[in-house]
């Protein structure tokens, strides 16, 4: 299984700005999109360190604003506690820009926060 970031969702007090959340796509093989789901940072890390102690590598993968290509997600983007200063997360679409993108194609998705 794959999962590619997607959106990244704060918390809008400036003291837990740290505690922001991943909105991710689960891929199976073929890159088939079988899932979608959403992550805090602390089950992020752990799913990454579960990832690299099974399969020797990251299989995570974020899709960035203004990027044409998805970038592997490493322990590293994790070492700044600042989302804002890490390398992918501050790059990722926030819910409301990742749901401008699902409206321009048209479809009948709508994601949101429910708590």
């Amino acid at each position: 299984m794959m999962y590619l970031a997607i959106a990244v969702e704060t918390k809008q007090h400036p003291q837990h700005r740290q505690e922001y959340r991943v909105w991710y796509l689960e891929l199976d093989s073929s890159g088939n999109v079988v899932g979608m789901g959403v992550k805090s940072r602390t089950e992020m890390i752990e799913s990454l360190f579960a990832s690299i102690k099974t399969h020797g590598k990251s299989n995570w993968r974020a899709f960035c604003k203004d990027s044409e290509r998805s970038r592997p997600i490493e322990i590293a983007d994790f070492i700044c506690m600042n989302m804002h200063e890490n390398t992918h997360f501050g790059n990722l679409p926030t819910l409301s820009e990742f749901q401008n993108v699902l409206d321009s194609l048209h479809g009948q998705f709508e994601i949101r926060s429910i708590a």
